[in-house]
């Protein structure tokens, strides 16, 4: 059992990484700024799905193992709600994009990009600390 949840909190981590490289991408690559906003605001509940598979999965995890708070757990528990709160800045800041400026998608370009980019990256170091262990 335990390893079944091992299993399925490292793929829903995965899943994580796909959706945080897919909206990346989506941003790069994206050419109006009002249909830009329709497709990442279809978008917004994989990042939210993704972020809680990974939230109940370690919450199982934690269970199997009697609840022990480790640093590890503390760790990761602390990067969950970072990464909650970094969408949740990239979603106010998508809602109040004013589509019909042509610059907007420009402006808003940079910051999605370093906010997807720090996620990517905090998410890959817990990786590699995970990995370590």
């Amino acid at each position: 059992m335990y390893t079944l949840s091992v299993q399925l909190h490292f793929g829903s981590v995965i899943f994580w990484l796909g959706v945080i490289a897919f909206n990346m991408a989506m941003v790069q690559f994206a050419v109006q700024g009002g249909e830009y906003v329709r497709r990442a605001r279809i978008a917004m509940p994989f990042s939210v799905m993704a972020i809680a598979a990974t939230a109940f999965t370690g919450t199982i995890m934690m269970a199997a193992k009697h609840l022990e708070f480790t640093l590890e757990n503390i760790a990761m528990i602390l990067l969950t709600v970072v990464l909650i709160g970094l969408e949740a800045r990239r979603y106010k800041t998508l809602r109040r994009l004013r589509t019909t400026l042509p610059e907007a998608l420009t402006l808003y370009r940079p910051y999605a990009l370093k906010l997807l980019g720090g996620e990517l990256l905090l998410s890959l170091l817990m990786m590699l600390w995970m990995a370590m262990l």
